[in-house]
């Protein structure tokens, strides 16, 4: 299905997107703003937090090495190398297009976001990110680290068109060779103006990928209608998959995909399956506008829906929660997380767990956008954290424990 605005001028895009950001920064750089209360019954768990380091913008990957060795992503273009309590900047990453306002040192979309380490990299050594590069192209590079400076460094992936609308770009590995990617497609599509990259398999965005550790094609991936052979692409119809976690006990990708004003998603990943944006989603445009251009009932019949929604309502039409990551606990020094989910909500700053046995949802007293959560060999947890001023450094590293 192709969009007759496809080839939109991304320079008007970028525009307008920028003024909504300006908006938003503007009402968000008072620390002493109140974070909202919760719109979920507040979980009273037991935890300590214990903050490891300070100075970040917007920290956003994290990749853990053991214990206490981190590299950690700064999406204004940064990377630092964090070991035994100690911190050091990695000089020689590539130029990414921060998509914000120049004046303002915050990004809305693009910048340097994922990045993880090869399964085996205690062997080999390779350190994997994700960005929007200077070309506007949403890219997947692999490096080594040799004197605090990237090394031997490859892109092994590459989208076959700018992707300026692109925002999560996570990274997850299924196993030692493969590993799987999200490339958003969060633009403003409503029914009267719809944007249908995330429908177009000639288009990257809007998609989760599959990609072997090379950068190469598996042979396994799907091979979807019109095509003689398989691509990346291993679901479609996504808008922006920010929370991606394979749970290597049951070999199960779960996408935690943002909605637009309301409809944030829990999807099951599955191989060569549409699911469905824009044609059909439980979210409305921010103005209020309809987006979903076909009914549920014809959306049934050829998409797969989400598993469970997120609105919260509001006299507006509802709120989306806007998540930003995804973990399933497993076996931490926290009991009362253990077998749930827990994910960042940057409209509510604070972090948030889901029982998916029992479908509730709960605020937990960890307040700030959290932008990525991962648990340490130890079962520990650790989080990267936003506070509400966007325009300081002032995001940081913390451990959470039982």
């Amino acid at each position: 299905m192709k969009n007759l605005k496809y080839n939109l001028n991304f320079i008007a895009l970028k525009g307008i997107v920028a003024s909504l950001l300006l908006i938003c920064l503007l009402s968000c750089t008072d620390t002493r703003i109140q974070v909202p209360n919760s719109p979920y019954p507040i979980s009273k768990d037991s935890y300590t937090l214990d903050t490891l380091a300070q100075g970040f913008t917007i920290p956003y990957g994290i990749a853990i090495v053991e214990d206490n060795e981190y590299f950690i992503t700064d999406r204004i273009g940064s990377m630092f190398h964090f070991k035994n309590g100690n911190q050091t900047e990695i000089t020689g990453m590539p130029e990414v297009t921060t998509f914000g306002t120049p004046e303002i040192p915050a990004v809305m979309h693009g910048g340097l976001m994922d990045v993880s380490i090869h399964p085996n990299y205690a062997t080999n050594a390779w350190i994997y990110i994700s960005y929007l590069a200077s070309d506007g192209l949403a890219k997947v590079s692999r490096l080594k680290i040799q004197n605090h400076t990237a090394t031997q460094f490859e892109t092994i992936f590459t989208t076959r068109a700018q992707n300026y609308a692109g925002n999560g770009m996570r990274i997850v590995w299924e196993d030692d060779t493969h590993f799987f990617l999200n490339v958003g497609s969060s633009n403003f599509s409503t029914k009267a103006n719809p944007f249908l990259n995330a429908q177009d398999l000639q288009d990257d965005s809007g998609k989760i990928h599959r990609i072997l550790e090379d950068g190469s094609i598996p042979a396994d991936n799907p091979v979807f209608d019109g095509f003689k052979s398989p691509t990346t692409i291993w679901s479609y119809g996504h808008r922006d998959s920010q929370g991606l976690y394979f749970d290597t006990s049951t070999s199960t990708l779960f996408g935690l995909e943002h909605g637009p004003k309301g409809g944030d998603e829990f999807n099951i990943i599955e191989k060569g399956k549409n699911y469905g944006w824009p044609l059909f989603t439980y979210g409305i445009n921010y103005d209020g506008a309809p987006v979903s251009m076909i009914s549920k009932d014809s959306a049934a019949t050829f998409t797969t829906f989400p598993e469970h929604t997120w609105t919260v309502m509001t006299d507006d039409g509802g709120q989306a929660i806007a998540p930003s990551c995804l973990l399933k606990v497993q076996g931490s020094t926290i009991s009362n997380w253990n077998g749930h989910f827990v994910f960042g909500s940057l409209a509510y700053r604070r972090l948030l767990k889901y029982n998916r046995e029992t479908d509730e949802t709960f605020g937990l007293n960890i307040e700030g956008r959290v932008r990525t959560i991962k648990q340490l060999p130890s079962g520990d947890l650790i989080a990267l954290i936003e506070r509400n001023d966007l325009n300081t450094s002032n995001g940081m590293i913390v451990r959470i424990k039982g």
